[in-house]
């Protein structure tokens, strides 16, 4: 099994789950509602209903989700598996974090401590001293 941590700019993961929640909630359904409501009401051989429903599965499936990637706000920084611990080259506030004495003189400043966070792949978060002693993989 392996595990992949991420550093996390808080700030932006914010900003980032708010515009998800923008998209998925208001402005896709209103895009989706007013197709709909356009090919109902032109009832065509060629723009209908079915059109809209061909339209909605093949054309707009892709914007289904919002277009931001989780890479706007988390970079990885470290993959723990059965072969042992593999830093990646991750460069954050002009501080390079590949080594545990980075990350840790890196989160030693109160400020980093407040913008950063760690998390697994599966976006569950965890402490610095969790992740050292191992404690968030169990």
């Amino acid at each position: 099994m392996s595990t992949t941590y991420y550093i996390v700019n808080r700030k932006r993961k914010k900003e980032c789950r708010e515009f998800e929640k923008f998209w998925e909630e208001e402005w896709l359904p209103m895009v989706t509602d007013k197709l709909h409501q356009f090919c109902a009401e032109a009832n065509g051989e060629i723009v209908n209903d079915e059109l809209a429903e061909r339209l909605m599965r093949d054309s707009f499936s892709a914007f289904s989700r919002s277009p931001l990637s989780d890479s706007l706000y988390k970079e990885p920084f470290l993959t723990v598996n059965h072969a042992g611990v593999f830093w990646h080259k991750c460069e954050t506030e002009g501080a390079l974090l590949n080594s545990l004495e980075d990350l840790i003189k890196f989160f030693s400043k109160r400020a980093n401590q407040e913008k950063y966070s760690l998390e697994d792949e599966t976006g569950r978060g965890c402490t610095l001293n969790e992740l050292i002693s191992g404690e968030h993989r169990d």
